[in-house]
């Protein structure tokens, strides 16, 4: 939640930057490529761990390519194929991760930019929303794994055993996302962008599901899911096909 107090308060800003702007310029079509991490959020549904910490983020590269069309002054549409990278993370020991198993995921966002000029002729901000389809190439079977880590101390050893399974349980989902990025004109053909967006999952798309035995204590159960949300920035290129705008 708070990536969406952030890309809010950078609505207010660009709102107050954009007053008293009324220089026009003419639509085009263009294409282009981001490349940034995403931040995968996982969600303990069952069970309890009680001594190591459970689910949270994993952080994993994230790239697309992109096209989209500038209708108005004020508004632009967009559309593109972009990796989506789950990254369940079941287990954090001491700060640091112990489990955790990876997916990939594709999506094909729809979204909408409102755009504003901010104090400069060749800087505008976007903040936007829209919808994701988010595919994974196949159905994938229950894949089981199973690990021992052993921390050593001067006068003790500690073990933890885990075994479990994790995978894909739905191939189709959609997600919700809220974006804003600020996007500075390198030339009338290429700009330069720096992006956030937030991504709501609706469905579950992935499941894993542990058991701990941390030496002689009994044995821990949890499931995780993923929803395919998270967080994601980068920075992207952009090209103008049409190039009708004129910079002062």
């Amino acid at each position: 939640m708070k990536h969406c107090y952030v890309i809010a308060g950078l609505m207010c800003l660009f709102s107050l930057s954009g007053l008293g702007q009324a220089k026009l310029f003419h639509g085009n079509w263009y294409v282009g490529t981001d490349v940034g991490v995403f931040s995968s959020q996982t969600r303990m549904i069952a069970g309890e761990l009680t001594k190591y910490a459970s689910g949270g983020s994993g952080i994993m590269p994230m790239y697309g390519i992109k096209i989209g069309k500038v209708v108005n002054p004020f508004f632009s549409v967009e559309t593109g194929v972009y990796s989506l990278p789950i990254n369940l993370v079941y287990i954090y020991q001491t700060n640091r991760v112990v489990g955790t198993n990876s997916m990939q995921f594709m999506s094909f966002p729809l979204r909408a930019n409102w755009r504003v000029r901010v104090f400069h002729d060749r800087l505008e901000a976007h903040l936007g929303g829209g919808l994701q389809y988010v595919w994974g190439s196949n159905q994938l079977p229950q894949q089981f794994f199973n690990g021992v880590v052993t921390s050593r101390g001067h006068t003790w050893t500690d073990s933890l055993v885990y075994t479990g399974s994790a995978g894909v349980i739905r191939q189709h989902s959609i997600n919700a996302e809220a974006t804003a990025s600020f996007n500075w004109a390198l030339s009338r053909r290429w700009t330069l962008s720096v992006y956030a967006r937030q991504m709501m999952g609706m469905m579950n798309i992935a499941n894993v599901d542990i058991a701990i035995k941390n030496n002689q204590e009994p044995t821990e159960n949890a499931q995780f899911v993923s929803r395919g949300a998270g967080f994601t920035t980068g920075i992207g290129m952009r090209y103008n096909l049409t190039s009708k705008r004129s910079f002062k």
